[in-house]
């Protein structure tokens, strides 16, 4: 690919990326383009279709989670920092999943990007419950769920959101069991 083709290529998925997180799930993909300072037929170029747009853009977030556990390295907590991005990633793109769930190609991306976020857990989560941070009959599944729970849970005007998922997060490790969470760390449950 052309350096230029790239670079336009890349910009339309930081443009989209960047409504996506500001939940404007439903903007045009034009609007998207001129945001982008690209032509309309650029972006189809690129992307066939919203759908092909957000998939674009989900590589990029699991990319952005795949990076956050390399930096978070073999610490048995790491798996807590994964779950609240995936949970606040979840409370972000809610918006889109009308868009998703209309299709069976959207459907089945869901799913991909599930496994995908299964995967990146897996050392992260075997080492939490190898440290007695997580109840034995925790499954990556019920980690996924959580996260879903948690991130569906915080209120869409963020002006409460902060608190709501804090709770969330504290009641979830604390349903998962051997830990809590307190002020903002992973603490020994009482």
């Amino acid at each position: 690919m052309r350096k230029d083709a790239a670079r336009n290529r890349d910009r339309l998925i930081a443009v989209a990326r960047e409504f996506f997180r500001a939940g404007a799930a439903d903007i045009s993909l034009e609007d998207i383009a001129v945001k982008a300072g690209v032509g309309r037929s650029t972006l189809f170029r690129n992307f066939a279709d919203r759908l092909d747009l957000i998939r674009a853009v989900q590589s990029v977030e699991q990319q952005a989670i795949a990076e956050e556990c390399v930096r978070l390295g073999d610490s048995p907590d790491a798996l807590f920092s994964l779950m609240r991005t995936v949970a606040r990633l979840t409370s972000i793109y809610r918006a889109m999943d009308d868009t998703l769930l209309a299709s069976a190609a959207g459907k089945e991306m869901m799913l991909q990007a599930s496994r995908e976020t299964a995967d990146l857990f897996a050392a992260p989560f075997a080492r939490a419950q190898a440290a007695g941070l997580l109840r034995r009959d925790v499954s990556i599944e019920d980690v996924l769920i959580a996260c879903n729970m948690i991130g569906s849970a915080q209120d869409s005007d963020f002006s409460t959101g902060d608190a709501v998922f804090e709770r969330g997060f504290a009641l979830i490790m604390q349903g998962m069991g051997g830990c809590a969470w307190k002020n903002g760390a992973i603490a020994p449950q009482v």
